[in-house]
């Protein structure tokens, strides 16, 4: 070993004899070098000294001081020498000195690598070929391969070496070289010191280590692994920079690719950096060694295994471990792609998140995110090169059409919201090739287009981009200038333990409320952020993509006309909040969508404050066709851009539970732009670009949302479409709102000529004159189309052999796309008929699919027709007449215009009916398959990868699963409906698969799959009935086919996710074992899997066969009628105006969650957009209330005693519209209670005093309708003068009756408005509905229907009626088609819709029902592209059969069971009614056995108690009224009855308890408990005691003594006798042991002094007992809250019961109490204990077990509670018996579940 020190001295210019052998460049590089302050060189020598030597030497002329270690590696001394290293070491640590590893070998070996390093200085940055090649294919480096090593060493050692790779090595500087040991004795590899630091500028200034983490060998310093490179002792950054394809760790970053210019350890220098440790990572990215398997996935798992196991070792014996500060990416070309990969890979891998949850930015150079379009060159250039044996499959991943590159784009989107992306782009084009310069990585592809991402272009090309000659370089300084912004905004977010929130000027956190607690909760994930987001709002693809896609398209230079427009100028720079509208209109595929591009990168680019929301609409997909979607995604992108819009929606979906995704558009611009993007003030305008607005669903609404839309800031507008009729009518009546541009072919003519002469040039550069001539022939014939142009260059492409060829393709192309079409399909149809079918094949496949497929979707679809295909896109290439495209290894059509020519029936090439059948039939065989079951098996297990799985849209494993799984009932839908063929693999798929595909769907939790599945099912059916029904004499085939199964599955889908839905995504497998056997008989499901289940569940005791309309029954205050109700999407509302009184119950359980009070009688209320504020008009004062609280938020006096007529929230929920009984329409503010604006409605003609008789405001709050009494309804415009002649509504009948103005008019009884705000709904007295258009004066009457009151649901497209008698009529608007009748029998006061249209509310007397028919299940806005081109309403499109008729059996007079209990047999069960009689029910049917007796029909039994014996039933009704008649058993379900106690008290009876042998009964009342003798003759009261308080207590047995009983209460245990109800023993039932003083006999005698310490503030509501009697398990509820579950605040404890001994004098008793906290918050109510396990309900209803045996408290889930079994008075009722038989009341019945907890 020898080790020098050179201390700073001017050099002398002698030269000493000994270093003749040293060229003479070795004095230019110690000169280089000499400003320095240390320099040291360290030096193993194995053998000779002359290095020592020449150290020597040179010491005197270039040194002031010198220090020497001469040590040799040969045992003995080599312990020595390590010993001296080490000495060294520390001392040149302590005087802040580093250390340069020179490396093992000969004087020879030395020289020879200076004289090549100083030759490398020398060329002045000149390189060869090699290097050429190595540095600029494909814009990536190269670092020496093993092999290329092994060549340098036999060069080295005299050997023969090939001349590239001598002069390749001979460029690697000896500081970073080891040279080999012979071949036989390789070299270990180790820890090293690196002197990588020792020529940068201040590099010696801190101690510097180069640790390696490698496991394999390796002969250069460049390690593989991660190295660190610079440590400071308090770091507080880790900075890993990863290099490029073909790349290292150290050349990347270095100038000239000499390392003193490696330019990360310069930022040690800035004081901003100084604690930043900086790190390498490399990986075997060399393209130009042998084969290799290795892609990029597996360099990712390299980088997160090595970064989860990295340990860094400190001087004083601690280790660092990466993820313990936060983690900054720099990377390369194709390690972004590694870098982005193995963050995927870190966040889902739970053993590396914590790691990688640290990682906060990635600053990308010139990274190919879109892929690079010479990654396929290279790889042929590889295959036939010398230096590679095989194509290498990295290489092949950055191919544009790449599989990965899309897998990785689309999950990283998903989860990067966090980091901050920095993205530069290169602008100057890299040498490729002698002659060839290009753009490596185009700027499309190098950005991400990501809101949070900061891009900028360098002047660079892809090599030099990561490369900086100096510390004044603008590259290095913009560089370093991003990454001092990303690591300050790294430092603020630490400082505010947040994790950032990327790019974003905020770094605030995420402030959210829990769903189910709504307290505030901080969300430090911006990763989890964006999650939530995308559930909420319903996102499932990445907007990114599309826009890509059309940036690829766009040629460089092209698209600059647009904003030179003065119309285009005029609409930016428009100001005010009222811009226009900019519409770019023009013909089919004349580069719309590539404007649309280039104006979202042009609007970015003119301010780094300016963004851009946009949308593609996309005709043939089915989900991106949508306005619904449009807006949802408008909304996400601004919700990622925004705080405040971001924190307006969480606040939304906390407190309604709302979500999106099925909501329609105009719920969603209602609630989201509304009710919060058009109210927030933001910094800058807005702009959306909006691009095909002719292929989206529904035109016209969204352009009439857009235009009526009232900002607070500006939101600037482009869209671009054809113009068909709704777009010429939008621009007809909105003109003065709409910058009209109509698209010519003069404007597109120079991009189109760039684009054909750019092609032309390319493929005929010799030949101009012929290149002139196709160039002017093509433009002639373009007419501004450039799908045009690129089908004809595509198709001449092949002719370009002769100048004829030429000219004849030219001859040949005809003017326009329809002629270009035939044209293509004839060139398809004249192959041979192999070729020809699967052509036939494939474009059936690409027109009549749902969505785009995936290139495997589509292979996987066509491999039981034709097998693997070598290449499926070669051949789609080949052989499909350039119909398809495969774009990002997606399959489409090359335009829209293509589907509707190939479907056309003139040509007859595909037929759309035949088409969808053969889809539909290969969707249902691929899933009519037996290995599903036992896929999905194992996918529950793993939710989670299933669940990805399908959301991501495809499997590798099993392609088309997740198309098949969704979209196989929308090719039934649109398929030949008289097809045996198809009816037959229905048949299969129902009777043998349906429940593995239901299976699957709830795995993947898209439940929604099954209600479009239901309402496809329905349309098939209805075309099926049409085609009979048109035909006289139909084929036999349509006789044999029975529609009404089908239905009936369809039926059965709807109710299995109403009434299942939420067991069947927590417990997918209970498809199979549970619900089935929930369903009705006569149910499909329930008849074909319903019965002889093996697994022993079964259901009795409900006699209904089919399902039941009515979800649920509520009352509000007994005896008090509900006058008005309401409902959100989470919650409904009813009113008792008489009591001021409105109860909040939820729409998911109709359980009641809190109480409001107005204190006043109130006349209306009403519901805010959001769903979030309730108001409530009384006579004197309004009230504003918070829904999720029931808080008053609000209130104010109303200036006058005028009745309040009609009520609502305006434009802002800060103020009240309400219509006055004095004609007045008056807006409130609602903080201050002023009145803001007043208008009088009263007409000058009508100036009498009578009051009107309805008033109602229009949807946009613009009109108020007046219906006065004896006259016409008039409407008033409030945006008008007070003198305006208001549009009045006089029937036809009334004008043919008389005009004299005295004749009172027809009396009208309700008004409606519709959505539109243009008509309203006029109910008559006793003669029908008027729907009246008042803006064309146009009315049509509808006579027949006969109601006394009305509603319309949200979106018009449902009117619900009632008549006097109380039945219900849906009718199917715009036609008023009947679609669905309900009988009940009583009177309806108020009827409400749900705001999805899906439910109905109707209010009786004191009762509020909850009806949810089928009928109103359609189909949602997925836009499902019918065939029929039909233009009925939404509505009435899912109104497939005749009008349903619907009886209720709940109408009121079935009497509701109060009490229950079970016998201890297990053979019959008792239950008490609210008609007072009590009966014996067989417990195996549940059919009636014995009415056992009668309290008095107006009074209702609250408690019933059967003696374990079986002979006494005693019940307490709510008169006070006591009960007991003793049984005997005849057999055969004959009783006698014999009465045993008839007795009246003050007090209710709250629980009866039996003496085991049943010779007494406890009764016990709030106030008292009585002992009776019931048995013999004598039945008298043996004992009472009195309490002064209440005490919340419940008795039970004492199971070890028959002669004692156990007081329970909340806060204690007590022991009394049987015979005298004298207490014994005392012990506390706190959670906190307590000790319990002994007392005297005299004092214990004494009941008062067990007074709670509450005064019964809390209630034992249960008691559970073990077998053994050992243990007790009690439930505590507050007292005031036994009857609502809501209100509940359990408390479960587990009480070890105490020994009873001394019953005459008690001793102090100590015993542990156990509170259960985990099983209280699980728990929703106590049942008891089953087979020493506590059962309970969970707050999700299922019927779950908690062992209490073991050392870890199991819970277990054994079946569920259906949904429209669950009410507030069920679940106080549902109760078990010894057997496991869980009872449960249900509509006046008993529903009885056996077998469900024996397991």
């Amino acid at each position: 070993m020898v080790a020098a020190e050179f201390c700073n001295k001017p050099p002398t210019p002698n030269r000493d004899k000994s270093n003749e052998k040293v060229p003479a460049h070795l004095w230019t590089l110690l000169r280089t070098h000499a400003h320095e302050r240390h320099y040291h060189l360290v030096s193993n020598q194995p053998g000779k000294m002359l290095t020592t030597e020449w150290c020597v030497a040179n010491a005197s002329r270039y040194c002031n001081a010198l220090r020497i270690t001469s040590t040799h590696r040969k045992a003995p001394e080599a312990k020595a020498a390590a010993a001296e290293t080490n000495e060294m070491k520390n001392l040149c640590a302590q005087e802040k000195k580093a250390y340069i590893n020179i490396g093992d070998g000969g004087e020879e070996e030395m020289h020879d690598s200076l004289a090549s390093f100083l030759r490398k200085i020398n060329r002045s940055g000149q390189r060869d070929s090699n290097e050429t090649l190595s540095e600029h294919v494909d814009g990536t480096e190269a670092s020496s391969s093993p092999e290329t090593q092994q060549q340098h060493y036999a060069r080295s050692h005299g050997r023969a070496g090939s001349e590239p790779t001598e002069q390749l090595l001979s460029s690697i500087p000896l500081h970073l070289r080891s040279h080999h040991r012979p071949p036989q004795s390789p070299p270990r590899f180790g820890r090293n010191v690196s002197d990588a630091n020792s020529h940068l500028p201040g590099a010696l200034e801190r101690p510097f280590l180069l640790h390696h983490q490698s496991d394999e060998h390796s002969d250069l310093v460049e390690s593989r692994g991660l190295s660190v490179l610079y440590s400071p002792s308090e770091a507080d950054l880790d900075l890993v920079f990863i290099h490029g394809l073909g790349g290292s760790s150290l050349k990347t970053w270095s100038f000239a690719r000499q390392t003193e210019n490696f330019w990360p350890l310069w930022l040690s220098q800035d004081p901003e950096f100084a604690a930043t440790r900086i790190l390498t990572f490399g990986y075997n990215a060399d393209f130009r060694g042998p084969s290799t398997i290795l892609n990029i996935t597996d360099f990712a798992k390299d980088l997160v295994s090595r970064m989860l196991t990295f340990e860094e070792e400190t001087t004083d014996g601690s280790k660092i471990r990466m993820g313990q500060r936060p983690i900054l990416f720099v990377v390369h070309s194709m390690g972004g792609l590694v870098a982005k990969k193995a963050y995927i890979l870190g966040r889902q891998d739970p053993m590396c998140s914590k790691v990688f949850e640290q990682v906060r930015g990635i600053v990308f150079l010139a990274t190919p995110h879109g892929g690079a379009s010479d990654a396929k060159l290279l790889n042929s250039i590889l295959e036939a090169s010398p230096f590679s044996t095989s194509r290498k499959e990295y290489i092949a991943q950055l191919e544009p059409t790449s599989h990965m590159l899309q897998d990785i784009n689309d999950q990283f989107s998903r989860i990067c919201g966090e980091l901050a992306l920095v993205s530069f782009y290169e602008t100057l084009r890299t040498v490729f090739a002698r002659g060839v310069k290009k753009i490596i990585v185009e700027r499309a592809s190098a950005i991400l287009g990501y809101p949070q991402e900061h891009s900028s272009p360098l002047v660079a090309d892809h090599h030099s981009i990561c490369k900086f000659a100096s510390d004044s370089d603008e590259n290095y300084i913009c560089v370093k200038g991003v990454l001092k912004m990303v690591r300050s905004k790294i430092d603020f977010a630490t400082r505010l333990s947040i994790a950032p929130l990327a790019a974003q000027a905020s770094r605030s956190s995420v402030s959210i409320r829990s769903g189910q607690g709504g307290a505030d909760e901080r969300r430090t994930g911006a990763a989890e952020m964006m999650k939530e987001l995308q559930e909420v709002l319903g996102i499932s693809f990445s907007s990114e993509s599309e826009l890509n896609a059309r940036k690829a398209q766009k040629m460089e230079g092209s698209c600059q006309w647009l904003p030179r427009k003065q119309s285009f100028q005029d609409w930016f720079e428009c100001p005010g909040t009222n811009t226009p509208i900019f519409m770019l209109t023009g013909a089919p595929a004349a580069g719309k969508s590539t404007l649309a591009s280039h104006i979202i990168e042009w609007i970015r680019d003119v301010s780094s404050d300016t963004t851009c929301q946009y949308f593609f609409f996309i005709s043939d997909h089915q989900v991106k066709r949508t306005v619904s979607y449009c807006l949802r995604m408008i909304a996400f992108q601004l919700a990622i851009r925004y705080e405040a819009v971001r924190e307006a929606l969480f606040k939304l979906r906390d407190e309604t539970n709302a979500t999106f995704e099925r909501q329609s558009f105009k719920d969603v611009w209602e609630k989201i732009f509304q009710g919060i993007v058009l109210r927030i003030p933001f910094k800058e305008d807005l702009f959306w670009v909006l691009d095909a607005l002719d292929e989206s669903d529904s035109p016209s609404s969204l352009c009439d949302l857009l235009v009526r839309s009232r900002p607070m800031t500006p939101i600037k507008i482009l869209i671009t479409s054809r113009e068909n009729r709704d777009v010429s009518n939008f621009l007809y009546n909105a003109k003065d709102k709409v910058i009209h541009e109509a698209l010519t072919p003069t404007d597109t003519y120079q991009d189109i000529k760039d684009c054909v002469t750019t092609t032309i040039q390319a493929n005929l550069p010799q030949d101009g004159e012929s290149r002139n001539e196709v160039i002017d022939q093509i433009l002639s014939k373009a007419n501004g189309s450039f799908l045009w142009v690129r089908l004809t260059l595509d198709t001449i492409r092949d002719s370009w052999h002769t100048q004829e060829d030429i000219r004849k393709a030219l001859r040949d192309i005809p003017e326009g796309m329809e002629p270009l079409y035939a044209g293509m399909l004839g060139h398809i149809i004249h192959q041979n008929p192999s070729k020809r079918a699967i052509a036939r094949e494939i474009l059936t496949w690409i027109v009549c699919s749902y969505r785009p497929l995936g290139l495997l979707e589509l292979q996987a679809a066509l491999a039981p027709a034709f097998g693997e295909f070598l290449s499926l896109e070669d051949t789609i290439t080949q052989i499909c007449g350039h119909f398809v495209r495969v774009t990002d290894r997606k399959v489409t059509l090359v335009h829209a215009t293509g589907r509707h020519f190939l479907l056309n029936q003139s040509n007859g090439f595909i037929d759309r009916y035949e088409g969808h059948q053969k889809l539909a039939l290969a969707c249902l065989r691929y899933l009519s398959d037996d290995k599903w079951r036992h896929i999905f098996a194992l996918g529950s297990r793993h939710p989670r990868t299933t669940k990805s799985m399908h959301s991501s849209g495809h499997n590798d494993d099993h392609p088309l699963l997740t198309y098949a799984t969704e979209h196989w009932a929308y090719h039934v839908k649109n398929a030949v409906c008289n097809s045996d063929e198809l009816w037959g693999a229905l048949d299969t798929f129902f009777h043998g698969y349906v429940l593995v595909w239901i299976h699957g769907i709830a795995i993947s939790s898209s439940l929604q799959t099954l209600i479009r599945t239901a309402q496809d099912l329905r349309y098939f059916c209805h075309r099926h009935a049409r085609l009979r029904a048109d035909n006289a004499g139909p084929p036999i085939s349509l006789k044999t086919h029975d529609t009404q199964w089908l239905r009936s599955w369809a039926t059965d889908l709807i109710r299995i996710v109403r009434k299942f839905g939420r067991a069947l995504l927590q417990n997918p497998l209970s498809i199979y074992r549970l619900i089935p056997v929930f369903c009705p008989s006569e149910s499909q499901i329930g008849t074909v899997y319903g019965r002889n289940l093996d697994f022993g569940v079964s259901v009795a005791g409900i006699r209904s066969s089919s399902w039941d309309d009515c979800m649920a029954r509520v009352s509000g205050i007994e005896d008090e009628t509900i006058s008005r109700v309401l409902s959100t999407e989470s919650n409904f509302v009813t009113l008792v105006s008489t009591r001021g009184k409105a109860i909040i119950w939820s729409c998911e359980t109709c359980a009641e969650l809190r109480n409001i009070y107005h204190n006043e009688y109130t006349t209306h209320m009403a519901i805010n957009k959001l769903g979030t504020m309730l108001a409530t008009a009384g006579v004197r004062t309004v009230r504003v209330w918070e829904l999720s609280s029931g808080k008053e938020i609000f209130g104010f006096p109303l200036n006058s005693e005028a009745k309040t007529m009609t009520i609502t929230f305006g434009q802002s929920d800060g103020s009240l519209i309400m219509g006055r009984e004095d004609f007045s329409v008056q807006t409130y503010d609602i903080s201050s209670g002023l009145i803001t604006s007043i208008f009088w409605t009263r007409p000058r003609q009508h100036a009498d005093m009578n009051g009107p008789r309805y008033m109602t405001i229009s949807p946009d709050l613009t009109k108020m309708a007046v219906a006065e009494r004896g006259k016409p309804v008039f409407i008033w415009d409030l945006e008008l003068s007070q003198d305006q002649q208001p549009w009045r509504c006089v029937r036809h009948t009334d004008r043919l009756r008389s005009v004299h103005e005295q004749e009172a008019w027809t009396a009208s009884e309700v008004v409606c408005w519709h959505p539109d705000g243009t008509s309203i709904f006029i109910l008559y007295q006793g003669s029908g509905i008027v729907h009246w258009n008042f803006t064309e004066d146009y009315q049509k009457e509808y006579s027949h229907i006969q109601g006394r009151e009305m509603v319309l649901s949200k979106d018009g497209n449902f009117l619900l009626t009632s008549d006097p008698s109380g039945t219900l009529y849906v009718w199917a608007l715009p036609r008023f088609n009947l679609i669905y009748k309900l009988f009940y029998e009583d009177i309806v006061r108020d009827i409400a819709f749900s705001p999805d249209g899906q439910r109905i509310y109707d209010s009786r007397g004191a009762i509020c029902n909850v009806w949810e028919p089928d009928v109103l299940i359609r189909q949602d806005d997925s836009g499902r592209d019918d065939v029929s081109s039909n233009h009925e309403s939404a509505a009435e499109s899912s109104i497939l059969s005749d009008p349903v008729t619907y009886i209720s059996q709940n109408d009121g007079t079935v009497s509701q069971i109060t009490a229950l209990v079970c016998d201890s047999q297990d053979r019959y069960y008792c239950c008490g009614r609210d008609d007072g009689s009590v009966a014996i029910h067989c417990i195996k049917d549940g059919t009636r056995v014995r009415k056992v007796y009668n309290h008095s029909s107006t009074a209702s039994i609250i408690a019933l108690e059967w003696s374990k014996a079986g002979q006494f039933i005693v019940s307490g009704d709510d008169a006070g009224r006591i009960v007991c008649k003793r049984l005997e058993s005849k057999g055969q379900g004959i009783w006698a009855v014999f009465p045993v106690l008839d007795i009246r008290f003050k007090d209710l009876a709250r629980q009866f308890v039996f003496h085991p042998t049943g010779g007494s009964l406890l009764i016990s009342t709030e106030s008292s408990d009585l002992l009776w003798t019931i048995r013999g003759k004598t039945k008298k009261e043996t004992t009472r005691k009195t309490w002064p308080a209440s005490t919340g207590r419940r008795w039970t047995l004492c199971s070890d003594d028959a002669n004692r009983l156990l007081w329970i209460d909340p806060y204690k245990i007590i022991t009394f006798g049987w015979q005298d109800l004298e207490q014994q023993h005392s012990q506390s039932s706190t959670p906190t042991p307590t000790v319990v003083e002994a007392r005297s006999e005299h004092e214990a005698a004494r009941p008062q002094l067990h007074r709670t310490p509450s005064s019964g503030a809390e209630s034992v509501r249960c008691i559970g007992t073990t077998r053994n009697g050992q243990h007790l398990v009690t439930e505590i509820v507050p007292t005031a809250s036994l009857a609502s579950l809501a209100a509940r605040n359990l408390r479960v404890q587990h009480v070890p019961a105490f020994s009873t001994t001394a019953a005459q004098k008690p001793t102090a008793v100590v015993q542990r109490v156990v509170a259960l906290p985990d099983l209280a918050q699980q728990a929703s109510r106590l049942l008891g204990i089953f087979n020493d396990r506590i059962l309970f309900l969970d707050t999700t209803f299922w019927v779950c077990t908690w062992e209490l045996t073991g050392l870890i408290p199991a819970m277990k889930r054994h079946f569920f509670l259906p949904r429209d079994w669950i009410t507030p008075t069920s679940l106080q009722l549902v109760t078990y018996n010894e057997h496991g038989t869980v009872l449960c009341p249900r509509n006046g019945e008993v529903a009885i579940v056996k077998n469900g907890i024996k397991a």
